[in-house]
């Protein structure tokens, strides 16, 4: 057995997860928040020498000649390897914890400088993400290794550096034991994906900090510490703003350490279900209007900067979208911040999904057995060699994301049914962090196939009735009948898919008539697509032996973000407000949950026989989840060829965000 293949090896040397931050110099650097500022931190990202072999066998002691290749990137983007599209099926034989013999391998180098002041500190090197494992060397010497794909890796290299110039290298494996537990529908790319960046931190520094804010106060396991109100320091919260998606306002909590400031923003607001089994947010009953996000780009594969993921929030505020659950993997940390900043609810995710077991055998989808046959005992949700790195994955995903206040939810993973290594995991994030909610589709699912009989069990491991792709029949006798004291949440639904997301509506007129029926993420954000001379391509257009052809070309977006039908559709269904035409009066509905509509001008346009005649604009105080008759104020004609109509639009300066 090879050493990436054992159970036991999540990995050697690296640091326990802390939370995600970057230390500074100065207090000013803190405030500013930007990471190219502090002289404690080296991005590595750039052009590396890298070597490709077919197998990792072949790898020799000695490499004389280089080609070089960008990092991050995934390196089937770069004409290496085989690009893979699957969405259920490995791409390997079925048989954990072994992988191929023909195990592709990536050598990885470069060289770094350390200075004087540098090497009087403590240095690590963090990797954001790297697929499938990794092992890590300085200056030719072992320094670890790391698997768990979309999870961050921090090892401390101090012992290895020495002064002025040292070697970097990274042997990267396409798969390793870690594979069978990402089984995700997306293309199967391979590489350092993402930043790779050095640390320089003073001896004693300070290692993890957790903030823990509600609506009432800020609190921070640190000895030393101010709060910051934009760049004004804050005694007291007197009362405080409270953060949301619609108003997500931040305050910074700057830890001072011997010569290290490190920021974080924090945002106050609590999360609770409530009697009725809403979700509260701050109190108040929230609706998700969600979609799914995989990081997929239709050049750089999984390789996304901050300015793509940006721009990705960006069109999703455009199309009136306020959660994203993280399908099916946690994101780059830096998305995060982005989510808190613009406003966003977060269903964090960790990196498992063990679908293909559902296809394992020659039978496949036909087998005469539950789809999901763990009473088989061969599923790794139930194997306890896997117990360590199932909990492991919780455990990463939570300590470094848990001071981000867009995480409303902790998921489990997807679609690797329900076993006892996800109890275990669960057990470990209602200790670890009891303030947020705990997501498990895999533990809905299964309580609906058992008709409820383990309704304790279910309550008690899951805080939502997660499905997918529920009918709304379905989902209204679940908020009818309630056979679980749960919300009801649609993790995936409306499959974006050609015309898929033409349902959204009928879900939406469900959500806002249930008090437990909490919302959804349609499936999902973007098309995945890998350009080929200029063409998007999907599975089967690279030779794939086994692949799933277009099933990834579901999005709700086009591969480079533009709009479609459903793009639209999803927006008009998302938005804010409705207004309709009941007995010659104009009803407006406030479907914001925080927002006054005075925040926005409502336009109203008298069309007749296609020409606009009339318009007004009028500002209307209308409480969030509250309702209003007004007149028409308009003289409407007796008569007319064509038609006429009242076109009502909900404005933000120019642009439209509801009609």
């Amino acid at each position: 057995m090879r050493e990436y293949e054992g159970f036991d090896k999540s990995g050697e040397n690296r640091e326990a997860q802390r939370s995600y931050y970057i230390p500074y110099a100065t207090l000013e650097q803190a405030l500013s928040g930007m990471r190219s500022e502090s002289p404690y931190y080296t991005l590595l990202n750039g052009d590396w020498s890298f070597k490709y072999f077919e197998r990792d066998t072949d790898v020799p002691d000695i490499i004389d000649e280089w080609d070089s290749i960008p990092v991050p990137s995934c390196w089937q983007t770069y004409g290496y390897g085989q690009i893979i599209y699957t969405n259920i099926n490995y791409p390997f034989p079925v048989d954990p914890p072994y992988v191929p013999d023909e195990n592709p391998c990536g050598v990885y180098q470069r060289t770094f400088n350390m200075d004087e002041i540098w090497l009087n500190r403590k240095t690590y090197i963090v990797f954001e993400g790297v697929s499938s494992c990794m092992f890590l060397y300085i200056n030719g010497e072992r320094v670890g290794f790391t698997q768990g794909s979309h999870l961050q890796a921090e090892f401390d290299i101090t012992s290895y550096v020495k002064k002025g110039e040292n070697v970097l290298t990274c042997r990267v494996l396409t798969w390793c034991t870690g594979s069978y537990l990402e089984d995700q529908d997306a293309f199967r790319f391979s590489g350092i994906f993402r930043d790779v960046y050095l640390l320089s931190r003073e001896q004693n520094h300070i290692r993890d900090i957790k903030i823990t804010a509600d609506t009432k106060s800020i609190k921070v396991d640190a000895e030393n510490y101010e709060i910051y109100d934009k760049s004004e320091r804050v005694d007291k919260l007197n009362n405080p703003i409270l953060w949301s998606a619609e108003n997500p306002y931040l305050y910074t909590v700057v830890v001072k350490g011997e010569s290290e400031y490190i920021p974080f923003k924090v945002g106050m607001r609590d999360i609770a279900i409530s009697n009725e089994n809403e979700l509260l947010i701050n109190g108040v009953s929230v609706k998700l209007k969600g979609v799914n996000h995989h990081d997929t780009h239709p050049r750089k594969g999984w390789t996304m900067s901050d300015e793509d993921l940006r721009y990705d929030l960006q069109r999703m505020k455009e199309l009136n979208i306020n959660t994203v659950r993280m399908s099916h993997y946690p994101p780059t940390p830096e998305f995060l911040n982005m989510c808190d900043e613009m406003g966003f609810y977060i269903i964090d995710e960790t990196d498992i999904e063990t679908h293909g077991f559902a296809s394992r055998t020659a039978l496949g989808f036909h087998q005469d057995r539950d789809w999901y046959d763990l009473d088989l005992g061969n599923w790794p949700a139930d194997w306890k060699e896997y117990a360590g790195e199932f909990v492991s994955r919780m455990e990463r995903m939570i300590q470094r994301d848990k001071n981000h206040p867009s995480i409303i939810m902790w998921s489990t993973g997807n679609e690797s049914g329900h076993g006892d290594n996800h109890r275990l995991m669960i057990e470990y994030a209602r200790k670890a962090d009891p303030t947020r909610i705990v997501h498990c589709e895999d533990l809905s699912r299964k309580a609906e196939k058992q008709k409820f009989e383990i309704k304790d069990y279910a309550e008690k491991y899951s805080d939502v009735y997660s499905r997918m792709y529920l009918s709304t029949a379905e989902c209204e006798n679940f908020c009818i009948n309630q056979p679980l004291n749960q919300p009801l949440f649609l993790c995936e639904y409306s499959h974006a898919m050609g015309n898929g997301p033409g349902d959204v509506n009928d879900y939406m007129e469900m959500v806002y008539k249930y008090k437990n029926f909490i919302g959804g993420c349609i499936w999902e954000w973007a098309d995945h697509t890998v350009y080929k001379e200029g063409v998007p391509c999907y599975g089967g257009d690279f030779g794939e032996p086994t692949h799933d052809i277009n099933f990834c070309v579901d999005g709700l977006v086009f591969s480079d973000r533009s709009f479609k039908a459903g793009s639209l559709n999803a927006k008009y269904c998302y938005q804010g407000f409705n207004a309709e035409l009941i007995e010659g009066k104009i009803k407006i509905t406030n479907h914001f949950d925080f927002t006054d509509l005075s925040k926005y001008d409502i336009a109203i346009e008298l069309s007749i026989d296609g020409e606009i005649r009339e318009n007004k604009i009028v500002v209307l105080s209308l409480a969030p989840h509250k309702s209003v008759y007004m007149d028409i104020p308009f003289e409407l004609p007796d008569k007319c060829a064509l038609g006429t109509y009242l076109n009502i639009y909900l404005k933000d300066s120019d642009n439209i965000i509801g009609k």
